[in-house]
């Protein structure tokens, strides 16, 4: 019998061809398949992309329109120039919780830079999730992402003066018109630019002298405070409406007792304990080594540089009352 060359033998011979041909259709039904998925996951990613950018299209123009409204808003708004002075209205005596009568016939205090503050948190909310649908911010104009934004000012270095009966000017500060909620201001160091070189505040932040009365014994006190270079001193009560129709002065003013909390200063402080020597002179300053007067100085310091004690009013509002309950 004769059998052409390369042509299937018997039955064996067809069952292999119908297997290559079966597997040629499968491979071509699967190529079609992978085919038809890579066809349509482009088509996903195509649609989720132009998705994307249409969504940050929207962001962009929003965030843009609030850009320019808010920014416009800001340049628009009226300002008004107020001047800012300190005075004593504030150092009413008190009683310790020692039971010390307790009486500053000055305070002094270097400071920078005053900032008013207007509540404004939805506002600093709503503008730094329309930057982060966008692009992450590299830089915000002030106030646009704290607690409240900063629209007033008093910049420079100042040497604040408080004093019982006496009032001192500080300077003009350049408010924008609306309801403001609170001053903020940065604790410095006293240089020569303030004082003389002989001036025992010098290289410090903040000098009160005093007397503590107990029991019929006086003691004259002087406290040198140093605060960290930078300590921001933030949250100072200002709750005002400011208003082109109102020419008027503000004071900054200092409190011995909270008018919260009716804590004092110097509530802990045993001046009796720091005369050692029964002169009646008392001296509290960051270079104290003994236990009590380190003790001292740092209670003093910790409710010094507390916003609870300073206030910022109208002048010749009366100051809040601080007398004990």
């Amino acid at each position: 019998m004769r059998v052409a060359l390369g042509q299937p033998k018997g039955h064996h011979g067809i069952a292999k061809s119908r297997l290559a041909l079966t597997n040629l259709v499968v491979s071509k039904t699967q190529c079609y398949s992978v085919t038809a998925q890579l066809t349509q996951a482009t088509v996903l990613r195509d649609l989720h992309q132009r998705a994307t950018a249409t969504m940050q299209r929207g962001a962009a123009c929003l965030l843009c329109l609030l850009m320019l409204t808010g920014c416009a808003d800001a340049r628009d708004a009226e300002r008004v120039e107020l001047q800012l002075v300190t005075d004593g209205a504030g150092l009413e005596p008190i009683t310790t919780d020692l039971g010390y009568e307790v009486e500053l016939a000055s305070a002094q205090v270097a400071v920078d830079d005053l900032k008013f503050t207007i509540a404004g948190e939805v506002h600093a909310s709503l503008w730094q999730n329309l930057a982060d649908a966008v692009v992450k911010p590299a830089h915000a104009h002030p106030g646009h992402f704290q607690g409240g934004e900063v629209t007033g000012e008093l910049p420079g270095h100042f040497l604040l003066q408080f004093a019982p009966g006496a009032t001192h000017e500080l300077g003009t500060a350049t408010l924008l018109v609306g309801k403001y909620q609170s001053v903020s201001l940065t604790l410095s160091q006293v240089s020569t630019r303030d004082v003389p070189e002989s001036d025992p505040l010098l290289g410090h932040t903040a000098l009160l002298i005093g007397t503590a009365i107990k029991n019929g014994n006086s003691i004259d006190f002087e406290v040198s405070l140093d605060s960290p270079v930078g300590r921001e001193l933030a949250g100072i009560p200002f709750e005002e409406n400011v208003d082109v129709a109102k020419d008027e002065k503000l004071a900054l003013r200092l409190f011995m007792r909270d008018p919260l909390e009716n804590d004092t200063l110097f509530d802990g402080v045993d001046f009796a304990t720091l005369d050692v020597d029964t002169d009646g002179r008392v001296v509290i300053d960051p270079a104290a080594t003994d236990a009590a007067s380190v003790a001292a100085y740092n209670i003093v310091r910790r409710a010094f540089q507390s916003h609870d004690h300073f206030l910022v009013q109208r002048e010749g509002l009366q100051p809040i009352s601080t007398k004990e309950p």
